[in-house]
């Protein structure tokens, strides 16, 4: 009869049991298997973004660098023309007045 209880507390405690932990040993393995998946997505996902803020920087690098050439000519123009100014023999302040 202790043989019989043995069994049947086997089928009724085992097998159950046994599944429970194989089902969640799958689990773990699908866990570990879609954070791999999501991991290289989103490394991909970054370079890509990177990639993208690395042209925006560059060409954002190209329009202050047009721009500072920019400002330089002007400056230059603004020296020569106060130059002229003071050649022509009025202040620079009383031009800028009027």
């Amino acid at each position: 009869m202790s043989m019989f209880l043995l069994v049947l507390a086997f089928l009724l405690i085992g097998v159950p049991g046994t599944a429970f932990v194989i089902l969640q040993l799958i689990s773990a393995h699908r866990r570990q298997a879609l954070a791999y998946r999501w991991s290289a997505s989103e490394i991909q996902r970054r370079g890509a973004r990177i990639t993208e803020m690395e042209r925006a920087t560059a060409n954002d690098r190209k329009s202050i660098g047009e721009l500072m050439m920019k400002i330089s000519t002007l400056r230059m123009t603004v020296d020569r023309l106060e130059k002229l100014i003071e050649q022509s023999g009025k202040p620079a302040t009383a031009a800028a007045k009027k």
